[in-house]
């Protein structure tokens, strides 16, 4: 039997969602969620039951991580760690392994620009937050977690295995390797990130110590923090490479963010690069199709209708995203300059790319960061150019067909093939 859901697309409407945490609850979808990478009911009881303030451990792990993930002090260690794999990672040497599709030594190689995007990325932000030792233990992890994200949104629908035993096996493989991480001694652990430590603690406080309950924690939070940001640089390059115009308009913006050292100056592209401000929120909109979900638990009103508790709430934000009243009658195309001309856009209330209210990704600050500092090294370190084995080349089609919740990625065969150069 069909569930009978509520499709919230009003503006005014996802604002009184957010207002009422109590009546729309989140935490069922947590649990949900947690449930369907193996966690038992007796451990998602200790995940949430409220202690005598009325808070549960989700409560305090959703702290931990805006305490880590928000402008502060936190923020800027994982950052200069981060932002530093970043940088280190987007040299000529280290452009080897399967994004390399052929090389011609050391004057040119042909590269997959989405294999690029996520081999700097996720090892990058894979190593900041979880340290080198994960490495150690699982040297394929990285090829390991394309398969799982690929076809992740299977495990939420409830694939069976013969229908998504990649995507399964994946899974396993990286909660093996979390599992033996965990076991390491902590001092050969010292340089993972504030954030991965004090969720480990919090695990241990809970009494939470079977491999199959711990590992798969960790294991989210691993895929959580990598899934997003090294696809909308994808979209980002794709769009820069097929507009020579914007690139060369890119370039020059974000060029005096290089000092004479070489160094960059991540609060010049933070301050003063408002094209690339705007190519950043335009590649959100499209990309982005984020949904926001709610369990009603008493009745509540939302605009003119009761809801009535224990159906779900859905807020498909991407609707609101392409909605001509707010973003013009080109809202269905691809804009860099949109929100430059209106720089009111982005705090709209129909511009929701990481959700809203409480539950508000923390993880957007750095996002920027890390797309901000790819494209400015990428594009000042190389020489990129489009290669086509078929005369012209195409643009990638969008994967709008895959639920997934997040930034799309291309449909499979549509990547975006560049030639590489060194700049002399």
């Amino acid at each position: 039997m069909g569930q009978e859901l509520y499709i919230v697309t009003s503006p005014k409407d996802v604002l009184s969602v957010y207002k009422n945490s109590k009546g729309l609850d989140f935490n069922p979808i947590i649990k949900e969620i947690m449930a369907s990478f193996g966690l038992r009911a007796s451990t998602l009881d200790k995940m949430f039951d409220l202690d005598s303030n009325g808070k549960c451990w989700m409560d305090t792990a959703h702290g931990i991580f805006k305490l880590q993930m928000h402008p502060g002090e936190k923020l800027d260690e994982l950052q200069a760690t981060f932002l530093g794999n970043i940088d280190k990672s987007l040299n000529w040497e280290k452009l080897v392994g399967p994004m390399v599709l052929s090389n011609s030594g050391n004057e040119a190689k042909s590269v997959s620009l989405f294999k690029w995007c996520g081999e700097v990325l996720v090892d990058s932000a894979t190593r900041a937050f979880f340290g080198d030792s994960i490495f150690h233990i699982d040297p394929n992890l990285l090829a390991d977690f394309f398969v799982f994200d690929a076809d992740s949104w299977k495990l939420s629908y409830q694939y069976p295995y013969f229908a998504a035993k990649d995507m399964y096996d994946a899974k396993k493989k990286g909660e093996t390797a979390f599992a033996k991480y965990l076991a390491l001694p902590r001092e050969q652990r010292e340089d993972a990130s504030w954030v991965t430590k004090s969720i480990e603690d919090g695990i241990e406080g809970l009494g939470i110590r079977e491999e199959s309950q711990s590992s798969p924690m960790l294991f989210v939070l691993f895929r959580l923090i990598n899934t997003n940001a090294y696809r909308l640089c994808f979209w980002c390059l794709a769009y820069l490479l097929h507009d020579k115009m914007l690139l060369n308009d890119i370039t020059s913006e974000i060029q005096p963010a290089f000092q004479s050292d070489g160094s960059l100056n991540m609060q010049y592209l933070l301050d003063s690069c408002p094209l690339l401000d705007s190519l950043y929120e335009e590649i959100l909109r499209i990309s982005n199709y984020p949904i926001g979900v709610r369990v009603v638990t008493t009745e509540v009103a939302v605009g003119d209708t009761l809801l009535q508790p224990g159906r779900q709430l859905l807020m498909p934000y991407s609707q609101m995203h392409f909605d001509p009243e707010f973003f013009g009658s080109n809202a269905n195309e691809f804009d860099a300059k949109r929100f430059l001309n209106n720089r009111r856009l982005v705090r709209s209330s129909s511009y929701r790319p990481f959700g809203g209210g409480l539950t508000q990704c923390p993880g957007r600050f750095l996002a920027r960061r890390e797309v901000y500092l790819f494209l400015a090294q990428l594009l000042n370190r190389f020489d990129i150019a489009l290669v086509s084995e078929k005369g012209r080349p195409q643009f990638p089609k969008m994967d709008v067909k895959v639920p997934s919740g997040g930034v799309m990625g291309p449909e499979a065969g549509e990547d975006v093939i560049v030639n590489v150069r060194r700049k002399l």
